[in-house]
């Protein structure tokens, strides 16, 4: 099996979670970004962490454009290490409290559609195609 099929299975299964958990426990996450602002130093560097090792691994073992799931698995690598790059960079706009604008139901069950869909659809060339 080649690495850009792996890779999609692996990533498409996280936004297909990730998505269903922002879409049916939004009053969690609201709460969530709620309290971002005051979040604990070290589990934001943490994540931060998490997100420049997942970002800069795909992109460190697959830096391809010749599909469709080439180009999104590379184009999510790229999310995530930029992501990373932010919570080292400019944690207090990541961090920034929801009455700034983020953190609306709407919002996150927009962005958990988001990633259902884009999931899916790499789950599709993943798993079908």
């Amino acid at each position: 099996m080649n690495t850009t099929l792996i890779l999609g299975k692996i990533l498409s299964l996280y936004l297909l979670t990730a998505g269903i958990a922002f879409i049916v426990a939004t009053p969690f996450y609201l709460q969530l970004t709620e309290v971002a602002d005051r979040s604990d130093l070290m589990a934001v560097n943490i994540s931060g962490m998490v997100h420049l090792f997942v970002g800069f691994g795909v992109l460190a073992i697959h830096f391809t454009w010749g599909s469709l799931l080439a180009v999104l698995v590379t184009l999510l690598g790229i999310f995530f290490a930029i992501r990373g790059i932010a919570y080292y960079w400019i944690p207090q706009r990541v961090l920034r409290p929801a009455k700034q604008g983020r953190g609306s139901p709407s919002g996150l069950r927009g962005m958990g559609a988001a990633f259902v869909v884009y999931g899916g659809l790499m789950a599709y060339l993943s798993f079908l195609a």
